[in-house]
């Protein structure tokens, strides 16, 4: 794969790898991060992609472990008791977007990848390396408690 290649493909899929990484972390720079080392960890490792019509899912899941390793490191360093508080949601944000972050991590991560990328179940459970009936359940599960948050935001 040739470096223009690469940057082509990488460039295409920014936004993709944005709200994935979003999903998994809560941080703005912190998904950047995550970004940025995971096209690193690409181009250095581009030799190992086997094929190229898989280069999107190679990518994610290389993304997908690097938010897994800050999320990691962050857990190591931060004490519960030195953690500041949060602001409270502005009223004017998306209950879409602060349903999905009430999610657990494994559902909000497939729910991202189904309903905002486009994945298939069968390419869900080839990239997260879970069966396909893993995957339908975990979709079901976010759906219900989507379902479920969204109802009392409404009430």
């Amino acid at each position: 794969m040739t470096r223009e290649d690469f940057e082509g493909r990488v460039l295409a899929a920014r936004e993709k790898m944005y709200r994935v990484a979003r999903s998994y972390l809560p941080g703005e720079e912190d998904c950047l991060d995550a970004i940025s080392e995971s096209v690193l960890r690409a181009w250095q490792k581009r030799s190992t992609l086997r094929r190229e019509e898989y280069f999107d899912t190679w990518l994610m899941r290389i993304l997908m472990r690097e938010c897994v390793n800050i999320l990691r490191r962050q857990r190591r360093m931060t004490p519960v008791e030195n953690v500041p508080e949060q602001p409270a949601p502005s009223s004017d944000g998306c209950a879409v977007r602060e349903a999905l972050d009430a999610l657990p991590q494994k559902l909000r991560t497939v729910t991202v990848l189904y309903y905002m990328e486009g994945y298939s179940v069968s390419e869900l459970a080839q990239v997260l390396r879970l069966p396909k009936g893993t995957v339908t359940s975990r979709l079901h599960m976010a759906r219900e408690r989507l379902r479920e948050f969204l109802k009392e935001d409404m009430e």
